[in-house]
């Protein structure tokens, strides 16, 4: 992290077994780990020991809305790597630092808290009336699904947010539709990453990693009646565009983004069939 993101962070005050850091502007909130768990407002995903809640706490402005992102400490060997590497949501909160000073929008980190025994919670900002890509595609955006000129906006900020994701130098390895949100400002659409822990830094096989991330976003929108051919190659158009790709090279780029959606989505159905044989496979015994 470079010294001019360093010098806009704060160290957290927080109990002995705790470590945190905070966004200068976010440093007034008083950030107690298990209160920051407690009593959400709205449960956006819950799995095993990790969790992803709305929270509503209070600042020197008033009350603002949060999301928490609380991740299980690893174990074993994985710990120690983890306690080498720093915490995940530490390396989330730099990380979103990072890109936001290159120009990438990702949801607004707060605050970073871990403790190596227990587990680590990453805070960001929560964007009102924001919706996921998935809400987007299943239509529940009436003027987004009803309108043509808004819905080529929606899928401009998309291609405009992954091309200046790899012209940065990074690719995403789990872009599902999940990890995008929608939400208008001013008046107009935009688009930002809210999960950075498939973002990752590309040295090598570039054409490969922008051909997986595209496929990986393609794979999760055809399951949508709602989203069809044309969309992906308007999108796709654009992403080139911005990317400086000749018009020559698009078309063979997009047949391998294609072939490649197709072996990613069959190989989702394989597992999803494996795992309902193996629920089947349990229930009869």
């Amino acid at each position: 992290m470079n010294s001019e993101i360093s010098k806009n962070i704060t160290k957290l005050k927080t109990s002995s077994s705790w470590n945190g850091v905070v966004v200068n502007k976010w440093a007034d909130i008083v950030f107690e780990p298990e209160e920051l768990l407690k009593n959400p407002n709205k449960i956006f995903k819950s799995e095993k020991s990790n969790s992803t809640i709305l929270k509503n706490i209070q600042a020197a402005k008033g009350e603002v809305s949060i999301v928490v992102k609380k991740t299980a400490e690893l174990k074993g060997i994985k710990r120690i790597v983890d306690f080498v590497r720093g915490s995940k949501a530490l390396r989330n909160f730099k990380f979103a630092l990072v890109l936001k000073q290159k120009g990438i929008e990702t949801a607004e980190p707060i605050a970073a808290l871990w403790n190596h025994w227990q587990c680590n919670i990453y805070v960001t900002e929560f964007v009102a009336g924001s919706e996921n890509l998935y809400d987007i595609a299943f239509g529940r955006n009436a003027e987004i699904n009803n309108n043509f000129s808004t819905r080529k906006d929606v899928i401009n900020e998309i291609a405009n947010l992954i091309a200046n994701l790899h012209k940065a130098g990074f690719w995403h390895r789990d872009s599902k539709a999940g990890n995008f949100i929608v939400y208008k400002n001013g008046g107009k659409y935009k688009a930002k990453f809210v999960d950075l822990d498939g973002i990752k830094k590309n040295f090598i096989s570039y054409n490969e990693k922008q051909i997986r991330t595209l496929a990986n976003l393609a794979k999760t929108l055809t399951r949508f009646k709602r989203v069809n051919l044309t969309d992906l190659y308007r999108g796709f158009k654009i992403y080139c565009q911005t990317m400086g790709i000749g018009s020559e090279e698009i078309r063979p780029l997009f047949g391998k983004v294609e072939r490649e959606t197709v072996r990613l989505r069959l190989l989702t159905v394989l597992e999803e069939a494996n795992k309902l044989k193996g629920v089947s496979k349990k229930h009869k015994n």
